[in-house]
């Protein structure tokens, strides 16, 4: 999984869903998935594990596995009749790949020296980006396994040191 969750996804847990991968349109280019949530035995899986076994692989260091299956699924439930899987936005796990306004920062580069992250909300807990972290479920890293997060950075600071006092106890 390339994503760090920011909060309990229970709320989510009813549905099976796939989530956008993220929030760019891009005419003629079917969306991505990024976290994905299907019940055990379900036809959704079934049928897609179908659509992999029977199809062209994708094309090596593409993206195509997701966005041709998720496609080439949606369309042959559709097809049929079959409500399909719901699909989330992208805001709910992948808040850094939007707008220059209201993106997430970069969880590979260090904070900025004066504290700030957008609009001037600052980075510190219990700021700004803290709160809206608190409201989405997970930052989504996009394949980006051997990078390392900044010693003492907002990921450092604000999630993965919250991991350690929650396991802690």
């Amino acid at each position: 999984m390339d994503s760090l969750l920011t909060r309990n996804l229970e709320p989510l847990l009813e549905h099976e869903f796939v989530t956008q991968w993220d929030c760019y349109d891009k005419p003629y280019s079917a969306f991505n998935g990024a976290l994905l949530r299907f019940h055990q035995h379900s036809p959704y899986l079934c049928e897609a594990f179908h659509v992999m076994a029977t199809s062209t692989p994708p094309r090596t260091g593409s993206t195509d596995w997701g966005s041709i299956l998720y496609l080439k699924l949606w369309r042959r439930l559709v097809a049929n009749s079959i409500p399909p899987f719901k699909i989330l936005p992208f805001c709910f796990n992948d808040g850094r790949s939007c707008g220059l306004d209201n993106r997430l920062p970069d969880p590979f580069k260090p904070d900025r020296k004066d504290g700030k992250w957008t609009e001037g909300f600052g980075v510190e807990e219990g700021g700004g980006l803290d709160r809206v972290l608190r409201k989405v479920f997970a930052v989504h890293l996009h394949n980006q396994w051997e990078k390392e997060f900044p010693k003492g950075g907002w990921v450092d600071r604000l999630l993965l040191r919250r991991y350690d006092r929650v396991l802690r106890g």
